[in-house]
């Protein structure tokens, strides 16, 4: 029987206290919750002056969502083709490890100016 599993949001102080954590279901749009999220915290001049086109040169992203979910794939596949070397299906081998799921616990996502929202996969 597969294991269900759920995104975990933690957000962190800048002293690396908890400040909260949210379990949200794997149906979500994760980007655009973590973008909502982040919103609620910030206060309306900063989104505003983010938004603005006289801003356009000097871009700043409230929101500094860095997805390492295709890296933590990418790691995956290249282990397990250095764990066979001589298979004779390089590239089955590759997207087969490619595909599959990432161990639960590892950090998904991070967001936030400070970085300080992070995701991980966990069990329900």
């Amino acid at each position: 029987m597969t294991k269900k599993t759920e995104y975990l949001i933690i957000q962190y102080a800048n002293d690396g206290s908890i400040m909260k954590q949210l379990r949200v279901p794997k149906s979500l749009n994760l980007r655009l919750f973590l973008e909502r999220l982040i919103c609620r915290d910030l206060d309306d001049d900063a989104l505003i002056g983010s938004c603005l086109r006289s801003n356009s040169s000097r871009f700043y992203d409230p929101f500094q969502i860095v997805d390492m979910r295709d890296e933590h794939r990418r790691d995956q596949a290249r282990d397990a083709l250095s764990a066979d070397p001589n298979t004779k299906d390089p590239v089955g081998v590759y997207n087969c490890a490619r595909n599959a799921q990432i161990p639960l616990g590892k950090t998904l996502m991070t967001a936030g100016i400070n970085h300080d929202y992070f995701v991980k996969e966990v069990e329900v």
